[in-house]
């Protein structure tokens, strides 16, 4: 019979998944057939919708201002320009983020191969050197994150764009270097052009 050594509780810091997982973990993009979003056009941000999660670990102002820089920063990279008017912005961006603590169990089991050796007084059937199996049993508390970017239409509302992060996370990827790299990822598919250069007084692109 198999006996269960241990059976543990892990609580706290939630496991990354492996190292070979990009920033934004499963990255999910849906891009409508009828609205075309084009490169350069101007964008603005839409007020945060009445269903916005009040989860407290990411409806605070430090988050939220942390993953409007990061947006800000992947849109411009893409071409895209913010304005300040939103009746003036042929775009509006939204995002939704979330948080849900879940658990799973892990099992390892190792020892016990059952085998039967004969000799000369006959057979005999056992567990071998080792004994009986042995299985660790693990239950695993983690937290899964979520982060939903929508760029839709402003004159007809319609969804042009959206990118979905679902990955595991812990505090580490609160900070803004982290969130800047899942917001990228999250915009690698996202249609754009490279922006046009800062003029300074000594660039080529100034006429004089």
């Amino acid at each position: 019979m198999l006996r269960i050594l241990m059976a543990s509780t892990v609580v706290g810091a939630a496991l990354l998944l492996s190292g070979c997982e990009t920033p934004g973990g499963k990255v999910s993009v849906l891009a409508s057939d009828t609205v075309a979003l084009t490169p350069g056009a101007t964008y603005a941000w839409a007020p945060h919708p009445a269903g916005s999660s009040t989860d407290p670990r990411v409806a605070n102002d430090i988050i939220d201002q942390r993953l409007h820089a990061a947006i800000d920063q992947a849109l411009a990279a893409k071409g895209y320009r913010r304005v300040a008017s939103p009746a003036s912005a042929q775009l509006q961006v939204a995002y939704y983020a979330a948080l849900q603590d879940r658990q799973e169990t892990e099992v390892d089991s190792w020892g016990g191969n059952a085998g039967t050796m004969c000799g000369i007084r006959g057979c005999i059937s056992g567990w071998g050197l080792y004994g009986a199996p042995q299985v660790d049993v693990r239950n695993i508390d983690y937290t899964q994150g979520t982060l939903m970017i929508d760029i839709t239409d402003r004159t007809s509302g319609r969804l042009a764009w959206r990118a979905t992060s679902d990955k595991r996370v812990d505090a580490s990827d609160a900070s803004q270097a982290s969130i800047n790299a899942i917001v990228m990822d999250m915009t690698k598919a996202l249609p754009g052009s490279t922006p046009a250069p800062m003029c300074t007084p000594s660039a080529a692109c100034c006429t004089r």
